[in-house]
């Protein structure tokens, strides 16, 4: 008898473990996404930039279920990046302004990533982080 109770809570926590787990990566892989493109194609490139500011506006979506919100931004020097929308609704559009300003940046080429982290929470309540690179890349005068 107890070595049925015993198989049965395995088996139970098993299945609990799995169903939680495939919960929380369903919802990490929809979390948010730079419009329709892959991650290898996450990428902007400024040209030839000389005296004007340039400014590149990046459009995030949010396929999920619930709020999406901006949390970290890893802004690399000589990079300027304007949060509009902290909080993106379900089905909705959020953008985030990268501007390049050349009296910040050293005359030459130039490649960068801004590093983007989000948080939601998912169906059971569990915080879910994700985080993703945009690049960009130019030749300043």
């Amino acid at each position: 008898m107890k070595l049925k109770l015993i198989a049965s809570l395995f088996l139970f926590l098993f299945v609990f473990t799995i169903a939680g787990y495939s919960q929380v990566e369903d919802e990490e892989v929809q979390m948010f996404s730079f419009g329709t493109r892959s991650l290898s194609a996450q990428a902007h490139d400024f040209g030839v930039i000389k005296d004007v500011k340039a400014e590149y506006r990046i459009t995030i979506k949010n396929p999920g279920k619930s709020v999406l919100k901006i949390g970290e931004i890893f802004i690399p020097k000589g990079v300027g990046v304007t949060v509009l929308d902290r909080s993106i609704k379900p089905g909705e559009k959020g953008v985030i302004v990268v501007t390049i300003d050349p009296k910040y940046m050293k005359s030459g080429q130039f490649q960068r990533k801004v590093i983007i982290t989000t948080h939601t929470m998912n169906q059971s309540g569990t915080k879910v982080s994700k985080t993703k690179a945009f690049g960009f890349k130019g030749q300043v005068l």
